[in-house]
C-alpha cells in the first residue's frame, strides 16, 4: 500500500484507491505502530503541523488517497501471454548446460594399502581449492567437467 496525492493519481492506481473509511482505518493503525508506508513522508512534509491527526484529516478530505497494494502487481495479460511462451520455448529448446562428471579417487595408505576413511584432503579444480574429506571407504567424489585439471592434497598420511 502507498499513499498517493488525489491529483497525481493514475487511471490504473484510480481503480485502486481504498475507500476514505477503509483508508482511514488502515494509516491509522499504522501511525499507532510506527509502521512505513511510502508516500507518508511526502505527505507530512507538506504539511504546517506534522501530527497524525493532520494526516488522518488529509486522508479524510479526499487530498491523499490510499492505494490498495494490487496496484503494484503489474498484471498485464499481454506480459503474462509472452512470459507463458517464453517458458514454454525454453521448455522445448533448453539452453546446452554445461556437464559435470563424477571423478572418484580412492585414498589408500601408502605402505598397508588399507583405505582412508575420512582422510582431510584439498581438492583443487581448475585453480580452485576446496577442503573435503573421504567417506568411510576412502573414496573422495569430485565432480568437474572432462578438461578440468584436478589435483588432491592430503593431510595427515
Amino acid at each position: 500500500m502507498r499513499l498517493v496525492r488525489e491529483f497525481s493519481l493514475t487511471d490504473d492506481e484510480r481503480q485502486h484507491v481504498c475507500p476514505v473509511e477503509e483508508a482511514l482505518e488502515q494509516v491509522a493503525s499504522l501511525l499507532d505502530g510506527r509502521q512505513s508506508l511510502e508516500g507518508l513522508d511526502q505527505l507530512r512534509a507538506g504539511l504546517m503541523i506534522n501530527l497524525d491527526s493532520e494526516v488522518l484529516a488529509q486522508i479524510r478530505q479526499g487530498e491523499w488517497c490510499l492505494i490498495k497494494a494490487e496496484a503494484d502487481y503489474g498484471y498485464w495479460r499481454g506480459a503474462e501471454a509472452v512470459s507463458e511462451q517464453a517458458v514454454l520455448d525454453l521448455m522445448n529448446n533448453p539452453p546446452e548446460q554445461p556437464t559435470r562428471t563424477a571423478r572418484i579417487f580412492r585414498l589408500v595408505d601408502s605402505v598397508t594399502g588399507e583405505p582412508l576413511p575420512a582422510q582431510a584432503c584439498i581438492a583443487t579444480v581448475d585453480g580452485i581449492p576446496s577442503q573435503r574429506r573421504t567417506d568411510a571407504q576412502g573414496i573422495a567424489h569430485l565432480f568437474a567437467s572432462e578438461q578440468a585439471q584436478l589435483s588432491l592434497r592430503i593431510f595427515n598420511a
